[in-house]
């Protein structure tokens, strides 16, 4: 499906008071996903890009970014970039996925995302304190690495996202915000 007219989606948003913008990222979902009522999406740091360009005020959420499916060092730069060029108006809603064959369609071990999460989250500050680095994880492995430009923030807020209890502590240790999923008793595992 068209995503329809973003820019003036997000001018009537912020035009009316809302005080926030948000994308969901599904890089390559089923057919079958698709079909039993899942969504396709745009890719979240250029579709919020895109309307930091045409709005002042509005903040701009990834809801959420699957941290797994991205290079740490990539993610840190394309938060970065919406940040500096939104003049501080980016928050990074973070989550670990849960759609097995999206996983496997990028490459990424579905049983490693954990892993990969939190290794993302120890590196994102590094990559945007836009001084040298060095990290060694269990899948990246960053010597004298910079990341520049800064962002503006310090640090971009991160707001993890889910329910289960491993998120809870994420939430209350490593993050700024949190975006519990809403929906009906038993639909979601703790």
């Amino acid at each position: 499906l068209d995503a329809g007219p973003v820019a003036e989606l997000a001018m009537a948003t912020e035009s009316a008071g809302w005080h926030g913008f948000a994308f969901t990222e599904h890089p390559a979902p089923t057919a079958k996903w698709l079909d039993a009522g899942g969504h396709q999406s745009l890719d979240p740091f250029v579709a919020l890009a895109h309307v930091a360009a045409v709005t002042t005020d509005l903040k701009l959420l990834t809801n959420l970014s699957v941290l797994p499916y991205r290079n740490p060092a990539v993610l840190a730069k394309a938060a970065a970039t919406v940040d500096k060029l939104s003049n501080g108006r980016f928050i990074l809603g973070a989550g670990t996925g849960y759609l097995k064959a999206e996983y496997f369609a990028l490459g990424v071990d579905f049983d490693e995302r954990n892993t990969l999460f939190d290794e993302a989250l120890d590196v994102l500050p590094l990559h945007w304190s836009g001084e040298p680095f060095d990290y060694v994880g269990t899948h990246f492995d960053c010597r004298g690495t910079i990341g520049r430009p800064r962002p503006v923030q310090d640090p971009i807020p991160i707001w993890i996202g889910g329910n289960a209890q491993l998120t809870l502590r994420r939430v209350a240790t490593r993050a700024q915000g949190w975006m519990p999923l809403v929906g009906p008793q038993g639909m979601f595992s703790t």
